[in-house]
């Protein structure tokens, strides 16, 4: 629990960013929010433009933290938003388009393996848990980009395997611990909504569709909260993990590369 405590302390160092933050997740609460209206899909779950672009950019700043963090510039603090190298967002939509085609492949696949030989549905419902499970240590993909903001030898699929033995119990902690502390601040934003209901809170600021200003509020502090634990504090806390059980695993891999 201590290192979770920790890695809120960290992010909070820097508090001015958060007020960018904020503003970040309200922007991108109301774009996407009025792009759905408008679209007529309010209801709409899937990513739009909007949740794309805004995913980019505070992935590269999520990514420009860990590299200050790992190397220790500037204290590790999470820098301002014009301190973003440039660098940081080609290496990672490469890395994202490589995993992302990785994982679609995986997916396509159990399903085609499902409706042409193995006729049962339990096939691909474990397919998929294993991957969202395999899913779980490519941040270490992440953080071994943030360190030197290299992608050399980081688009090998075998790498992630590699990772699960090593990491595996610090990371599931992690991820357990900070999925019930998501868990009760989406219960807190629940609790808020309902209270808002009771005083007729939620029928005041209509803003579009069936959405009020209650409603708004609502979703972007529950954006806000999502942006800084799973963008900065989850990674953050797996940085040791990363130093102690992940490096050295990535020199030995680049090592028997050269060597070979």
């Amino acid at each position: 629990m201590a290192g979770i405590v920790n890695s809120y302390k960290k992010i909070f160092e820097n508090k001015k960013i958060h007020i960018g933050l904020f503003i970040i997740a309200f922007a991108w609460t109301v774009c996407s929010l009025l792009l759905d209206i408008a679209t007529g899909r309010p209801d709409n779950y899937k990513q739009n433009i909007f949740d794309i672009l805004f995913g980019l950019f505070i992935g590269a700043h999520s990514l420009q933290f860990l590299h200050n963090a790992i190397n220790n510039i500037n204290s590790g603090i999470v820098p301002n938003f014009r301190d973003i190298k440039g660098k940081v967002y080609w290496g990672m939509i490469k890395l994202d388009i490589v995993w992302c085609i990785y994982t679609i492949t995986v997916l396509i696949a159990s399903v085609v393996i499902y409706m042409t030989v193995i006729n049962t549905i339990i096939f691909p419902i474990v397919v998929i848990g294993l991957t969202a499970f395999v899913a779980i240590f490519v941040y270490y993909i992440y953080l071994a980009y943030a360190e030197n903001l290299d992608t050399k030898g980081l688009f090998n699929i075998a790498l992630i395997f590699k990772f699960i033995k090593p990491a595996f119990k610090e990371t599931l902690i992690k991820l357990c611990l900070f999925s019930l502390v998501t868990l009760a601040a989406l219960l807190i934003c629940i609790l808020i909504y309902a209270a808002a209901a009771i005083t007729g809170l939620d029928t005041i600021g209509h803003v579009a569709g069936e959405y009020y200003a209650v409603d708004f509020a609502v979703i972007t502090c529950a954006g806000y909260f999502m942006i800084i634990t799973w963008y900065f504090a989850y990674p953050y806390s797996l940085i040791n993990t990363y130093k102690e059980k992940i490096k050295p695993l990535l020199r030995k891999e680049e090592d028997n590369g050269e060597n070979v």
